[in-house]
């Protein structure tokens, strides 16, 4: 999707104008309102809601639909990681098959500005249907995000066992409860399985999840308006309250005054409330001594980050639940190992990794294939670095425990040679090295060692030698896991 430059900037306001005078825009919102309806199916319902309603239908411009942003962020976020979804949903509801066309609204030809208005001064059709919906309703959470979704480990395991304890209606002496922890560690799916958890118990406590960013937003636009009484209101009668992302009230002062207040009026009428945060209460800045004060006051748990079984457990329980829709959409363990060494962030950063498979499946009109996953893998995490022969080399030595003048010896004593060749083929495949350069590196004079190690392995793969396929890619694991610690120590 191209931004409109050269030519296409250098149209006649006259032409800007008939196209727009024969769209048909309510049409089109119509449709782009089935299209968000839709995309919450396929990703989270805080990435519709933070980036794609705020994108607004323009108007039809040389037989595209003109979508629109008011930052330069939003668009990229919204060209870069939903552009594909979007225009696969939009197909499925636009009889035309019009193509999705993104622009920055201050870059779009004055001529069509002019006619089309300020879009965002008139109210949407999808914030509107939005705002209708109580956050503490079943329709306003993720489906998916409940406990028995929730993979549990070292990391996160005492951070649950308290949240289920609240959703049980459990005893705890803490009015306030801080869940702390780094992005995409799973903060939200814990509030959001609490809730879950509480409307499938029939619990009768008033209960409300809301992220910080909202409650600010509200507050800012009650302030606006001269009333902020219904959020208020809305905020203080629950008995118990969920706050997620703390850090987005940080530096707000009226907001966080209001924010104060109705912690304050939850917890004295002996409710309780849960915050998620990105720090530990000792370590956030930009809150105000009172509220600060609070937070420190609370009981504090931290979710750390996961270590590499419990992502791959991840990995296959969000595939398993695409897997549900999607019938073909199987991941082999070699696919689910490539996910988790290709990609060096926290759950959140894999679960997008198979989000954006699903996209390249066609949303199961193919199954995913190791091409497939190396392109999404590449968007998302960037070129892969390649390895050093030295990198192949100690990889290898770690995986089959013998040592550098072992693999670098002429023993041919199985336990010795069978490592060093099984480098010396890694060498040749992953890298751009020659044999001559390979054969250097294991201190051999005659390149014709790492020859006859290529053709033996290769030759014992075709053959489908079940114990040397999987000793070449426990192999080509270990390596991608040492680059993995390179680039997180970098």
């Amino acid at each position: 999707m191209g931004h409109i430059n050269g030519p296409e900037r250098e149209e006649t306001s006259a032409e800007c104008r008939s196209d727009i005078s024969n769209t048909d825009i309510p049409g089109a919102r119509s449709l782009w309102t089935q299209v968000l309806e839709e995309a919450k199916t396929h990703t989270s319902s805080e990435a519709v809601a933070n980036w794609l309603k705020p994108l607004r239908v323009i108007a039809e411009l040389n037989g595209a639909i003109l979508v629109s942003a008011q930052d330069q962020y939003t668009l990229d976020r919204a060209e870069q990681e939903y552009e594909r979804l979007l225009q696969t949903l939009w197909n499925d509801a636009d009889p035309k098959q019009r193509r999705l066309k993104f622009q920055l609204w201050s870059r779009i030809d004055r001529a069509v500005r002019e006619m089309v208005g300020d879009p965002w001064t008139e109210p949407d059709v999808a914030a509107v249907e939005a705002q209708q919906v109580d956050i503490g309703t079943p329709a306003a959470r993720d489906d998916c995000m409940r406990f028995d979704t929730l993979v549990v480990g070292e990391s996160n395991k005492r951070a649950v066992t308290l949240a289920k304890r609240i959703a049980s209606g459990g005893a705890i002496q803490a009015g306030v409860v801080v869940i702390y922890g780094q992005p995409g560690t799973g903060k939200t799916h814990i509030l959001k399985s609490i809730l879950a958890e509480t409307l499938r118990r029939g619990d009768k406590r008033r209960i409300t999840y809301i992220s910080a960013e909202e409650f600010m937003t509200r507050f800012v636009a009650g302030a606006r308006a001269g009333d902020t009484e219904d959020l208020q209101a809305f905020v203080k009668q629950n008995e118990l309250l969920m706050i997620d992302d703390l850090h987005w009230i940080a530096g707000k002062e009226k907001t966080d005054t209001a924010f104060f207040g109705a912690l304050r009026k939850v917890t004295s009428e002996g409710g309780r409330v849960i915050i998620t945060a990105d720090a530990a209460p000792g370590d956030m800045v930009g809150l105000s001594k009172e509220l600060t004060s609070e937070i420190r006051g609370a009981a504090a748990v931290e979710v750390g980050q996961p270590d590499n079984e419990m992502r791959k457990a991840i990995v296959r329980r969000h595939a398993d639940l695409i897997a549900q829709t999607n019938k073909d959409f199987e991941l082999t363990d070699s696919m689910v190992d490539r996910i988790v060494c290709g990609v060096h962030g926290p759950g959140r950063e894999l679960c997008g990794v198979l989000w954006s498979l699903e996209l390249e499946t066609g949303f199961g009109e193919f199954a995913p294939t190791d091409e497939m996953l190396d392109t999404v893998i590449r968007r998302i995490a960037g070129e892969p670095r390649i390895p050093s022969l030295d990198d192949i080399k100690r990889a290898c030595m770690d995986l089959f425990g013998v040592s550098k003048s072992d693999i670098e010896s002429a023993s041919k004593v199985r336990t010795i040679c069978h490592p060093r060749q099984i480098g010396m083929y890694l060498s040749r495949v992953m890298t751009e090295k020659s044999y001559p350069q390979i054969a250097h590196a294991y201190k051999k004079k005659d390149h014709t060692t790492v020859l006859h190690a290529y053709r033996k392995i290769t030759r014992e793969m075709k053959k489908g030698d079940v114990d040397m396929i999987a000793d070449i890619e426990r192999a080509r694991q270990c390596v991608f896991e040492r680059l993995s610690m390179q680039a997180r120590d970098a």
